[in-house]
């Protein structure tokens, strides 16, 4: 089909120019010094001895028993359930199972495009397209599709991370991360969606470059991803009637991207307490169902206080290497979860209070440093 030909020229393409168009849209954030930072605090707060190995490794160790982190990752969960929660296809099934709400969704790759484009037909608002596997951090997924030529670019860009791709209904509401450990919920962070606030003078593209400046700039006091201008930043744009040239008003803010993980270093919530118990349990059971022990759960929802199917939201996605400073990086720091002590106190086999007590606030000491706007 000559719509198929089109898309693997356009892909090939894409994979050419993916090493240059991604150096010049991204940079690097020394991650290794904000998590040293994070465990060596949590290390003191349990009277764990700290080493920093270096490389982003830290070791901890007391009372005869040692564990080891890499940045964010800890000796938790199992090769297999890194894989299992990596197939986004196998992660929906299993939910499914449980009775847990996920949205509508088909599994093609660009050899079946036309039934990726019947399934869009066939839904009554915009739909999302992302890879079905990899993709972390949002690599690939493109929100707001609503015609065939999105679809496609969608499709193309989505097969550079993995050749089965999935199309998915997009669903309306906040965005929520839900961090599990053992069953038990310690924190809930709401997510705002990536923004720009308008100066009068700058283009949207002007602003981006700006904030992605003051980014870099920020490097080492907090963990931020540039916004990148990409499809997804175009279709945000564009569900607003906005381009990249549009001029927003001074005061104005404006939406770049419909996916939350390039949100500002203040722009979380931590919410912890606004989780209703139907919710809750929901999140439990989904990482129950993968089978991971510690575990970010990613929600829509309109009302976090009720269940999913009472608010029609759904569960989008289950990390199973969860990024910890979305729970440090919130503008309610009063509210908010020292979540590494618990997690290090699971690793080093330490009685473990229930979650509430569990719940300690930030040090003093400060990881994200001061805010920025």
């Amino acid at each position: 089909m000559a719509y198929v030909h089109w898309l693997r020229r356009l892909l090939r393409a894409r994979e050419l120019a993916a090493g240059a168009l991604g150096r010049s849209a991204s940079f690097s954030t020394p991650t290794s010094g904000w998590h040293a930072r994070m465990w060596r605090d949590a290390a003191n707060a349990l009277g764990a001895e700290f080493r920093d190995l270096g490389y982003g490794v830290s070791e901890f160790a007391r009372d005869g028993r040692t564990t080891r982190m890499l940045e964010q990752l800890v000796m938790l969960n199992d090769p297999v359930t890194l894989r299992v929660t990596g197939n986004k296809p196998l992660v929906y099934r299993l939910l499914e199972a449980e009775s847990v709400p996920t949205p509508p969704y088909l599994e093609f790759n660009l050899d079946g495009i036309e039934s990726a484009l019947d399934f869009l037909e066939a839904q009554a608002g915009p739909c999302v397209v992302k890879p079905a596997q990899g993709g972390a951090g949002g690599a690939g997924v493109t929100t707001g599709v609503r015609d065939r030529r999105t679809l496609m670019r969608a499709a193309a860009q989505a097969a550079l991370s993995s050749r089965q791709l999935i199309i998915e209904r997009q669903i309306s509401g906040d965005h929520y991360r839900l961090l599990y450990l053992d069953g038990e919920l310690l924190d809930a962070v709401r997510r705002p969606l990536p923004s720009v606030v308008g100066d009068g003078r700058s283009s949207v593209a002007g602003l981006i470059e700006a904030e992605n400046g003051r980014r870099r700039r920020l490097l080492g006091q907090h963990i931020l991803k540039p916004l990148e201008i990409d499809l997804e930043c175009e279709s945000a744009l564009r569900a607003k009637g906005l381009s990249l040239r549009a001029v927003p008003r001074a005061g104005e803010r404006v939406i770049v991207r419909k996916v939350s993980n390039m949100s500002g270093e203040a722009d979380g919530e931590s919410v912890r307490d606004a989780i209703g118990d139907a919710l809750i349990d929901e999140g439990a059971r989904s990482a129950r169902a993968v089978g991971a022990r510690f575990a970010g759960i990613d929600v829509i929802t309109a009302d976090p206080a009720v269940g999913l199917a009472a608010s029609g939201g759904a569960i989008i996605d289950i990390n199973a290497t969860p990024g910890l400073f979305y729970h440090y990086q919130v503008r309610n720091r009063d509210q908010a979860v020292d979540v590494a002590v618990p997690i290090l106190r699971a690793l080093l086999g330490l009685p473990n209070p229930s979650s509430r007590a569990a719940a300690t606030p930030l040090p003093q000491t400060s990881l994200v440093g001061e805010t920025t706007s």
